[in-house]
């Protein structure tokens, strides 16, 4: 499902996202990321670290809902659920600096010692907005 240009604002900014996962057991796991989108493709990209909740479930295949308010307008939203498609060590440094200079202001992330960063692409499946 395609992303509509009056929301894309929300994917390529400073908006923290709300990323939910589903653990083993079939509960909800829920944490605010960094988000970003790939207009071309139509991707939601996150970046996070292996070995950590959320990243054990996204696995390839694995359902996600993403909800992003917009911070000047809480009732102006998408809200998103999608699947995983792939999730790659490839380009991951490059993409989570990217990220801090765009929430920080920071052009370098401070990865800690043994930390190996991942992209998760996540393809919409169902994509809900309202415009406040």
């Amino acid at each position: 499902m395609e992303i509509t240009e009056e929301f894309h604002d929300l994917l390529l900014s400073k908006h923290v996202a709300s990323v939910a996962t589903i653990n083993p057991d079939g509960s909800p796991q829920v944490t605010p990321m960094w988000i970003d989108y790939d207009k071309l493709n139509n991707y939601i990209l996150v970046n996070t670290a292996r070995g950590r909740k959320k990243t054990r479930n996204m696995y390839e295949g694995a359902k996600v809902a993403i909800n992003i308010l917009d911070q000047t307008n809480p009732y102006r939203y998408i809200a998103i659920q999608g699947k995983v498609i792939e999730i790659t060590e490839r380009d991951a440094l490059k993409h989570i600096n990217k990220l801090s200079d765009r929430y920080f202001g920071r052009p370098e992330y401070p990865i800690q010692e043994g930390e190996i960063r991942v992209i998760v692409r996540i393809k919409p499946k169902h994509v809900h907005v309202s415009a406040g």
